[in-house]
Order: structure tokens, then sequence, then C-alpha cells
């Protein structure tokens, strides 16, 4: 039971991992590269970001996405 335990919750926190390092990576490069946000704001974006990995990137892209509409 155990290897089947272990091997589940490795391969989820492994694509957990995964899916947070490139949402983070992402909302990184997005940021610098959009135009429209000045540097105050692209550094206060950042540091939330470094903060609150997840969330910090999830509510800027869907900010973002609301910007867009």
């Amino acid at each position: 039971m155990y290897l089947i335990t272990s091997t589940i919750g490795g391969t989820f926190g492994l694509i957990f991992l995964l899916a947070w390092v490139l949402l983070g990576i992402y909302s990184f490069f997005n940021i610098l590269r959009n135009r429209n946000i000045n540097s105050g704001a692209k550094l206060l974006w950042i540091a939330i970001i470094a903060v609150v990995p997840i969330l910090g990137s999830l509510t800027y892209l869907f900010l973002r996405s609301l910007k867009t509409l």
C-alpha cells in the first residue's frame, strides 16, 4: 500500500510542482513583456507572485484577461 500512495503522491506532487514553476515563469515573462504596465506596477506584480506564487499568478492572468475583453 505504501508503494501505491508514494507513487501517486510523488507523481501528483511532480505534476503540481511543474505546473507551479511553469505558471510562475509564464507570468513573469508576461509581466515583463507587457508594455501597458508601468515599471512600478511590474515590480508590484513580480513581488506579489514571488510571495504568493500560485494565487498571484492566477490573479494576474485573470485580471489581464478581463482588461482585454
